[in-house]
């Protein structure tokens, strides 16, 4: 994948260069994104039927490129829920919460939750994608990078959670798989709470003065 990824970095014409490397990077320059996604892939891992895993990847890419084409004129008309997508990191949040969740349950009852968590995954990961996008002639060549970048992580995840699983007895890589879910869970709230709560100033406030004698003093509570 690296080297896919080296080919695409160096076959593209000389102008998208940028965009398409910006693209590819993504995940490693937001952390909230990246652990959204290694945390979906471990939530696809363990299954043991191809055609499911097959099936609920077609899911992710699927609504990964529905939101790349239509997210952003079904969204903007909403004028309050763009500007809550734009303000907050609800996006990000979403996805870590949703792979979070399915985490916490059994391999045999997260079957059932993975192809919802996988459709939202994939609206939000195109919706992340949208919102980072510089929104210029090239655009399409960061949003298709950022695309195969964001799926590359899932697939790499989903390998290296299936090779831990083989190495690791099946009740400890559950607990850790439960532990890693809680954190996402945790994490998420966290990072939309840091944006909710108001700010505060760092200036201190202007203590009232009065004039005595010719000096201004302080004038004590």
């Amino acid at each position: 994948m690296c080297s896919v990824a080296v080919f695409l970095r160096l076959s593209v014409p000389e102008e998208v260069t940028d965009y398409v490397g910006n693209g590819l990077m993504l995940p490693a320059y937001r952390y909230s994104l990246l652990f959204a996604l290694i945390g979906c892939g471990i939530m696809l891992s363990g299954e043991q039927r191809p055609i499911a895993l097959v099936g609920n990847l077609a899911v992710l890419a699927a609504t990964l490129w529905f939101a790349l084409q239509w997210a952003e004129p079904i969204i903007l008309p909403f004028r309050a829920l763009a500007e809550l997508i734009v303000r907050y990191p609800v996006v990000a949040s979403a996805m870590g919460m949703g792979a979070g969740i399915a985490l916490l349950f059994p391999l045999q009852t997260r079957r059932w939750l993975t192809p919802f968590v996988c459709a939202i995954s994939g609206f939000c990961l195109g919706l992340f994608i949208i919102l980072e996008s510089p929104f210029d002639y090239y655009y399409y060549w960061f949003s298709t990078a950022g695309g195969l970048s964001g799926m590359a992580v899932i697939i790499v995840s989903i390998a290296l959670a299936n090779g831990a699983r083989q190495l690791v007895a099946g009740a400890t890589f559950a607990i850790a798989e439960r532990i890693f879910g809680s954190w996402l869970i945790a994490a998420s709230l966290l990072l939309t709470a840091l944006t909710v709560m108001p700010q505060r100033s760092a200036e201190p406030a202007p203590r009232e003065t009065t004039i005595i004698n010719g000096m201004e003093l302080p004038v004590l509570p």
